[in-house]
């Protein structure tokens, strides 16, 4: 009986994409994400609190615009979770 050799089949877009295009997709990139799609990092330190320098800051976001984006990873259930700038994961 002969041996039964499992190779992974490419997938369509590997067949159908150049290499350029799967690249891409695997770099970091500035995107738009509605908020109810973000979510926090597990055992996250800091906590939002609606006072006066919450006020502040949304204030200045809608006169500045956001000066500093937020870091996100896609998480693999679906949406994003919010990245802790701290070590750099």
């Amino acid at each position: 009986m002969a041996k039964e050799i499992k190779m992974p089949l490419p997938s369509a877009a590997d067949l159908f994409s150049t290499q350029e295009e799967r690249d891409n997709e695997s770099r970091e990139s500035v995107r738009e994400i509605p908020l109810e799609e973000i979510s926090d990092f597990p055992n996250h330190p800091f906590k939002v609190k609606m006072d006066e320098s919450m006020a502040d800051m949304a204030e200045s976001v809608k006169q500045y615009g956001v000066l500093v984006p937020a870091l996100v990873r896609e998480k693999p259930e679906g949406g994003y979770e919010m990245r802790d700038q701290g070590c750099g994961k």
